[in-house]
């Protein structure tokens, strides 16, 4: 079985790459959040295949070990094939995505992804074992400030759940701490990435 692939970009259609090597060119469908390349430029990417019936292969290619472990943990799930399991880590990056399960963020996982709070909540059930193990933590622990604290407060007041609150928080502790000094701007921030959720 193939683990990795190294080649020349050959060319970029949308999210599929054509990447030469031994005389052969491999299309590949990649997720939005690969490093940009250049026509021409040499790439290597960790690389997991599908085929169907009728001898069509689906490549699938990821840049980091652990964002195709991600990929096939989400497709070891009840239901979830190979195409749902690449939308999902199109949509959401495979960091954010981890976050967000061990936070057990239904809410802002469902929109994001575009997938039932059933699916999701299924997802979190069968995952969080797996992605919450100290080896797959990819983020340092949040620390709860008093700042941290006031926000929670005020986003409770607005309506928030407990559960879309701390994932909220949770996701922007990873962006950007300085931002927990000041308990207006992250309220602010807090307000403009959960504002999708109602």
């Amino acid at each position: 079985m193939f683990d990795s692939i190294r080649g020349t970009i050959a060319a970029i259609e949308n999210d599929e790459w054509i990447l030469e090597t031994d005389c052969y060119g491999y299309r590949i469908k990649v997720t939005p959040f690969v490093s940009s390349v250049k026509i021409g430029e040499q790439k290597k990417l960790y690389i997991r295949f599908y085929f169907r019936e009728d001898g069509e292969f689906f490549y699938y290619g990821f840049e980091d070990p652990k964002e195709r472990e991600t990929f096939d943990l989400i497709c070891g799930v009840k239901g979830i094939g190979h195409k749902t399991a690449i939308k999902i880590l199109s949509r959401i990056h495979w960091k954010e995505f981890t976050d967000l399960i061990v936070a057990e963020n239904v809410d802002y996982l469902s929109t994001r992804a575009s997938l039932s709070s059933k699916t999701v909540k299924r997802l979190v059930l069968e995952l969080k074992p797996h992605l919450g193990k100290t080896d797959f933590v990819t983020t340092a622990t949040p620390k709860v400030t008093k700042t941290w604290k006031e926000v929670k407060t005020a986003l409770a007041g607005l309506g928030y759940t407990a559960t879309e609150i701390e994932g909220v928080l949770n996701i922007l502790w990873q962006e950007d701490q300085t931002i927990f000094d000041d308990t207006e701007v992250l309220l602010k921030k807090a307000l403009g990435k959960i504002g999708g959720l109602k």
